[in-house]
């Protein structure tokens, strides 16, 4: 077999691995719906709309469009002539975007509702901004250019194939960067607010056990990102664009609903133990009237 043959089927083997992967993505993100339906259904559909519940509405449904469009183009085996996909990706990209900012901006609510501040709320609403400023400059820079840039044996007329850009991983390392920002944030808030861990009630407990979780996946997930766009050959960047966005979108929702069952664990605690105050105070009262 010669060279170019062995390269060829290499090429096409990045292109169909980052199909199947984005096309079993959106299948774990239907399955993860499925069976977080009942909990949505307890927890949310019959609370008042609040700005809370309308961005976790966003990650949520949202990433089904998102998706829906990169399994589009996943599945595309034909191409028309004088057709182009730039308007049809540039659009897929913005999706994917928005559902990332909003299940950063529910993690940036329940940050900010566990240590109220006004400063710690500019922090949070400025720095995204800075970062995400930042990585689009990056990523116009030569440098990000010359990853671009890649030539390829495969033709490409309508940029309907289905391969990505090496500039994203500015975008990974910008990232990266924000939640190892916010990690170290609720690490202190925790050393800070709960040094005693029995003033650490069930609710605080459970919202800074799945953020961390959340923080540490991304991280993983972003820095395979990384690697896969800055390892040859170019039709392997593509593997993560859905993953991305499944994983915000499925580890949001899991800190809402579990801090909202949290929420109503510690409420029906609460009252168990004033029941239970109540009875002791009458069994009390019982007495010294037999007394008397």
């Amino acid at each position: 077999m010669s060279d170019a043959t062995s390269t060829a089927l290499y090429v096409d083997a990045g292109i169909q691995a980052s199909k199947y992967f984005n096309v079993g993505t959106f299948a774990v993100l239907i399955f993860d719906y499925c069976i977080t339906l009942e909990a949505e259904s307890q927890w949310v559909w019959h609370r008042k709309w609040t700005f809370v519940r309308f961005i976790f509405t966003i990650s949520r449904y949202l990433p089904f469009f998102a998706i829906g469009m990169t399994f589009t183009a996943a599945l595309r085996t034909q191409y028309y002539p004088g057709e182009s996909c730039v308007m049809f990706g540039k659009a897929s990209n913005v999706l994917h975007i928005i559902c990332i900012l909003a299940a950063e901006g529910l993690l940036i609510t329940r940050i900010h509702a566990s240590w109220t501040s006004k400063r710690l709320l500019t922090f949070l609403l400025v720095f995204p901004v800075v970062c995400f400023v930042g990585s689009y400059i990056l990523s116009g820079t030569p440098a990000a250019s010359n990853l671009t840039n890649i030539v390829t044996d495969i033709p490409d007329p309508g940029n309907c194939l289905f391969i990505g850009g090496r500039n994203s991983v500015f975008e990974y390392a910008t990232l990266i960067l924000y939640e190892s920002v916010l990690l170290c944030l609720m690490l202190f808030i925790r050393s800070r607010w709960y040094k005693n861990t029995s003033t650490v009630g069930l609710l605080q407990e459970t919202f800074f056990n799945d953020s961390v979780r959340y923080m540490i996946c991304i991280m993983i997930v972003t820095s395979f990102s990384i690697i896969l766009n800055m390892s040859p050959p170019i039709t392997w960047v593509a593997i993560t664009d859905s993953l991305q966005v499944v994983i915000h979108s499925v580890l949001a929702s899991r800190i809402l609903f579990n801090l909202r069952e949290s929420e109503e664990r510690s409420r029906n605690h609460t009252t168990l133990a004033e029941v239970s105050d109540m009875q002791f105070e009458e069994g009390q009262l019982s007495t010294l009237r037999s007394e008397v």
